[in-house]
């Protein structure tokens, strides 16, 4: 029997979807719980969450909190499939970059611009960082590979980070889908990644 996690989640679409793509790839059964908005700030989830933010998880007896982190937690708690470069391993540098560039450079604001087009808060996020996003993932829609993946032709945390952080930046029209879909296809096409469903939005 295959090991689990318990998810909280939104929905398909908020940041559960790294965590989903990560447990699937691994392997782990998911045993998914969905908060309704609002529920997270109030007990009982607040109990399990005190900064009241979405997703968090339960593995190996552990509360897991913030989803990349959640997710550096699973996969490094595996070394079948390995999908993470460790410190000496060949491609640990771009792994890094690569991390850091989806993890911490475009995706908090991606996720904020993708908010505020859906209305839920003011439009005036999307115009403030609009310009900057912009610059920001043509410069990385030019570094992608035109084969394999982030690290070569080896599959990592790094490529779901990717995939989520673009598929934001495609739905907000900040890019042209042409100018990732190479890249992105050969994401969609994990099986991992179509049992996550973190790119059915893509298909509607």
């Amino acid at each position: 029997m295959p090991e689990s996690i318990t998810l909280y989640s939104f929905g398909d679409n908020d940041r559960s979807g790294k965590v989903r793509w990560v447990a699937c790839e691994l392997g782990l059964a998911i045993d998914e719980h969905r908060v309704k908005p609002g529920e997270h700030r109030a007990a009982p989830y607040k109990a399990l969450n005190p900064l009241a933010q979405i997703p968090s998880a339960r593995f190996r007896s552990e509360v897991l909190l913030e989803s990349t982190a959640i997710c550096h937690e699973l996969v490094e708690a595996f070394e079948n499939p390995k999908l993470w470069v460790g410190p000496a391993e060949a491609n640990r540098r771009p792994y890094l970059f690569w991390l850091a560039v989806f993890g911490e450079t475009l995706e908090a604001r991606l996720v904020e611009c993708a908010v505020s087009k859906a209305g839920l808060i003011s439009e005036d996020y999307f115009e403030l960082h609009e310009k900057s996003l912009r610059f920001k993932l043509a410069v990385v829609a030019d570094k992608l590979p035109a084969e394999g993946y982030l690290c070569g032709s080896r599959f990592t945390l790094a490529d779901i980070l990717a995939g989520y952080s673009l598929r934001l930046a495609t739905q907000c029209q900040l890019i042209d889908m042409a100018a990732v879909e190479a890249y992105l296809d050969r994401l969609r096409a994990r099986p991992a990644a179509k049992a996550s469903r973190i790119f059915a939005s893509l298909d509607d």
